[in-house]
């Protein structure tokens, strides 16, 4: 089923999620070829984008069929926000602008940013109102309140500034990525606003997603933890033929040099996602033990 955030039409109501260190290029175009019908790119620091920290900016790279695309950034200061967000405009193809309220990370939080602006509703809507006259549509990705009075009153503030969806991840900050999704908070939220909703938490495969979509009536849905090492999630959803988690691994290494993804940590911590599980425990010692490029991807070969 289709759907649209603006004028943006978007094949399906699947969403992949901004996760960071994983939604990189290679796997966003792996969850594409999927079937995820919108993809958000790893959340961007804006202080560290303005000050043209390359680290940053390679959390942008894309390419023209990595489409239909959202940066998401985040950060607490109202000027950074517009400054980063007019570079991202100016240098980068993409589709949507998302600003980051949901991240429970602590790093994050004590930076006032991320589920910290929670808290913080009039610079929410200062943030989002500076980027609604930009030229890209704008969604925003919250948290439920244990006071589901408290996301009301968030989503409305986010909805009046100018954005065109929300986003709602049904645990809060507390729970962390845990626990019992809010379906009731879920749908309290899409019955107040005029505007798209898609539900966040807890999908796992085709059921969880058509029981997302009864129990609250948003829009879409958007799938994180799930795609982590399995981008093959997303063809289960669609009942198509999903890619094998050796298959994918095997895609992403490829994609991961066609494009310079070649980063030794990052490419570490990924593979060790794909191969997770008992059959490949052995293998996974040895990956943990690796200490270069050279010598992981020599562990890494699939016939």
């Amino acid at each position: 089923m289709q759907f649209k955030i603006g004028n943006l039409v978007l094949k399906n109501q699947l969403v992949l999620a901004p996760m960071y260190r994983i939604s990189d290029l290679p796997f966003r175009l792996l969850c594409r070829e999927q079937g995820a019908g919108l993809c958000f790119s790893e959340m961007i620091n804006s202080e560290a984008l303005i000050r043209n920290n390359q680290s940053n900016w390679r959390l942008a790279e894309t390419i023209e069929s990595d489409f239909p695309l959202g940066m998401q950034l985040f950060g607490a200061r109202v000027e950074s926000m517009k400054r980063a967000a007019e570079l991202l405009i100016e240098k980068k193809r993409f589709e949507l602008l998302d600003l980051n309220l949901g991240c429970p990370s602590h790093n994050v939080l004590n930076q006032g940013a991320g589920a910290a602006l929670l808290k913080r509703p009039e610079r929410i809507a200062e943030i989002i109102s500076s980027w609604a006259c930009l030229e890209k549509p704008v969604t925003a990705k919250i948290r439920v309140a244990p006071n589901v009075l408290h996301s009301i009153k968030i989503a409305k503030i986010i909805e009046k500034a100018g954005a065109s969806a929300l986003i709602v991840h049904g645990r809060t900050v507390q729970q962390e990525n845990s626990g019992k999704i809010d379906f009731v908070a879920i749908k309290r939220i899409k019955k107040s606003l005029g505007i798209l909703v898609i539900g966040n938490g807890g999908i796992k495969n085709k059921q969880d997603f058509e029981l997302m979509l009864e129990k609250t009536k948003c829009d879409a849905i958007m799938i994180g933890a799930s795609a982590i090492g399995n981008p093959g999630v997303f063809a289960e959803i669609l009942e198509k033929k999903p890619v094998s988690r050796k298959e994918a691994l095997a895609k992403y290494l490829e994609l991961c040099d066609s494009f310079g993804f070649n980063f030794f940590g990052s490419m570490k911590q990924q593979v060790l996602r794909f191969l997770a599980g008992r059959e490949n425990r052995e293998l996974v010692l040895k990956i943990t033990k690796a200490k270069t490029l050279a010598e992981l991807k020599s562990m890494l070969v699939f016939k």
